[in-house]
């Protein structure tokens, strides 16, 4: 047997002809296989999706790290993983950045970090070659405004206003509104806990919200539905909702993470506390708080210092 093939049982196939006569087909009895080597990257991202640091993470944390690590599989996967330099990953960072931007080339990184850092505790190398790669500029994704959310409510399908609506009026993350249930509901309140944080989560519905939730049909178990009626996919929402914007003629890089932001920023411009912010994302430290809501924040605490300002006699000068 040749090396690199391995086989597979012969299977014969019989036609009768139109003349009566019985003809033989004959399937090739091998198939090629691809071997895997011992050491390489496709290997040890092998080995850590069945790690217990693997198990560990929340499903919509797995899923991103999935995806992102494709692009190193398909680089690189046959390279030695302890081969793989610095320069490679910064090579794929920036091809990245310039097909699918900044935010989704921040996200590569992110996921490599945590894969070359498993690496190095499962002794497969001894440096992390993501160690001290800088974040690029604009790498966050960018939030909402109300107006494009206006303009998102009043132009988008069913399904897709949806699901901007229950972002709007409750600020979690994709895989949360994708995953709670009308069973969380109960008419004034929904109860669900975060899959990232595992954080449990009371939230009043806002009367905007409750008058939204009331009319809608039930389909699924589900709150949120694509437009056949089956529970919305995180993943699928997140490709798809951005194309419908973009009919929309709103601009590039919005998604559902931004409707979170724009969720941050509301409650700060009516005067909100970070820790009032945090209660109603489920976040457990105020960093990223204070990121999301840093301009409404300048812009009110901006207002405020101008308002201490003394008068200072300056005059009229006249020409």
């Amino acid at each position: 047997m040749s090396k690199g093939l391995r086989r597979k049982p012969g299977r014969v196939v019989r036609r009768k002809l139109a003349d009566g006569t019985i003809k033989e087909y004959q399937y090739a009895a091998y198939k090629r296989h691809s071997r895997v080597l011992a050491d390489s990257v496709i290997a040890c991202i092998r080995a850590y999706r069945r790690s217990p640091g693997w198990d560990a993470l929340a499903a919509s944390t797995a899923s991103g790290y999935g995806f992102y690590l494709r692009h190193l599989e398909a680089a690189l996967g046959d390279r030695g993983v302890a081969q793989v330099s610095r320069r490679d990953i910064i090579t794929i960072r920036d091809g990245i950045a310039r097909t699918k931007g900044n935010g989704a080339a921040t996200g590569f990184v992110r996921a490599c970090g945590a894969f070359f850092t498993w690496a190095v505790d499962a002794e497969w190398i001894g440096h992390s070659p993501v160690h001290k790669i800088k974040r690029l500029a604009g790498g966050h994704l960018p939030a909402w405004t109300l107006e494009q959310a206006h303009v998102a409510l009043s132009g988008l399908p069913d399904h897709f206003r949806r699901a901007v609506i229950l972002g709007l009026y409750t600020g979690q993350r994709r895989g949360d509104l994708c995953a709670v249930r009308w069973s969380a509901y109960d008419g004034s309140v929904i109860c669900f806990v975060q899959q990232k944080t595992k954080t449990v989560m009371v939230l009043p519905v806002h009367p905007e919200l409750k008058a939204e939730l009331d009319t809608w049909d039930r389909t699924a178990v589900t709150i949120l539905t694509d437009a056949r009626g089956k529970p919305w996919k995180a993943n699928k929402l997140s490709v798809t909702l951005p194309l419908a914007l973009r009919t929309l003629g709103l601009p590039p890089g919005l998604n559902m993470h931004g409707l979170r932001k724009l969720f941050a920023a509301s409650i700060a411009d009516g005067g909100g506390t970070t820790h009032q912010i945090a209660a109603g994302t489920g976040h457990r430290t105020l960093g990223m708080v204070s990121l999301y809501t840093r301009s409404a924040d300048q812009k009110r605490l901006g207002a405020e210092a101008v308002a201490l300002l003394p008068r200072f006699g300056a005059r009229r000068i006249r020409s």
